[in-house]
C-alpha cells in the first residue's frame, strides 16, 4: 500500500509539471513616435501571435521553441519562403518572451516582384521600418518605441506559472504523506 501512494504521488507530480500543450499568445504594442509625422501617435500599433511550446520547461520562449509568428497582418514567419510562401523571406533574428514580461523580437522580411519591392525590419524597444520601392514611387514609414509604448499581451489558453505548479506538486506530496500516516495508524490498531 506504501508503495502505491508513493508511485500515485509521483505520478501526481509529473503530471503537474508536464505542459503537453503549446501556449498560445496574442501581443500588441500601442502608442509610438512617427519619424515621417514627426509626432507621437498614440493610436500606432503593432500587434500579433505566437505559439511556443517551452521545450525546457524554464519559464521562458525562445526562438526555437516558437512554433507560429505572426504580426502586422504577415504570413508566418515560421516556414516562410517555403510552398506558396516562396517569394517571401524573413527572419527571426531574436525572440524572447517570459509570462508576465517584455516580448523581445527582431524580425525582417522582404518580397518582391517584377514591379516592385518591399522590405521591413522590426526590432522591439527601438524602431519598426517598412519600405516600399517601385519603378515610378517609394514609400518609407517608421515608428520609434517610447516610454510610452504600452505592451499587452494575453495568453489565449493559460500557461501555468512555476508557483502554481510547485503548490500542485507539494499538495500531492501531502496527500501521499496523509494516506502515508493513515496505512501506519491501521497497522498500530491492527
Amino acid at each position: 500500500m506504501f508503495f502505491r501512494l508513493i508511485g500515485a504521488a509521483a505520478l501526481a507530480c509529473c503530471a503537474a509539471t508536464a505542459q503537453a500543450v503549446p501556449s498560445k499568445f496574442t501581443f500588441s504594442y500601442t502608442g509610438f513616435f512617427d519619424k515621417e509625422a514627426d509626432r507621437f501617435d498614440p493610436a500606432a500599433v503593432i500587434a500579433g501571435s505566437f505559439i511556443a511550446d517551452d521545450l525546457n520547461r524554464d519559464g521562458l520562449f525562445a526562438a526555437n521553441e516558437l512554433i507560429s509568428f505572426k504580426y502586422n497582418d504577415s504570413n508566418d514567419y515560421i516556414g516562410c519562403g517555403v510552398g506558396d510562401q516562396y517569394f517571401w523571406h524573413c527572419t527571426i533574428e531574436r525572440f524572447g518572451y517570459r509570462i508576465g514580461g517584455p516580448l523581445k523580437f527582431f524580425t525582417t522580411w522582404s518580397t518582391a516582384d517584377v514591379g516592385y519591392r518591399i522590405n521591413s525590419s522590426t526590432i522591439t524597444g527601438e524602431e519598426y521600418v517598412y519600405n516600399y520601392r517601385s519603378a515610378n514611387h517609394s514609400q518609407t514609414h517608421s515608428l520609434l518605441w517610447t516610454g510610452q509604448t504600452a505592451l499587452v499581451v494575453s495568453a489565449l489558453n493559460p500557461v501555468p506559472e512555476p508557483s502554481s505548479l510547485a503548490l500542485v506538486a507539494l499538495g500531492a506530496a501531502g496527500v501521499g504523506a496523509a494516506g502515508l500516516g493513515a496505512v501506519r495508524r491501521r497497522k498500530r490498531a491492527a
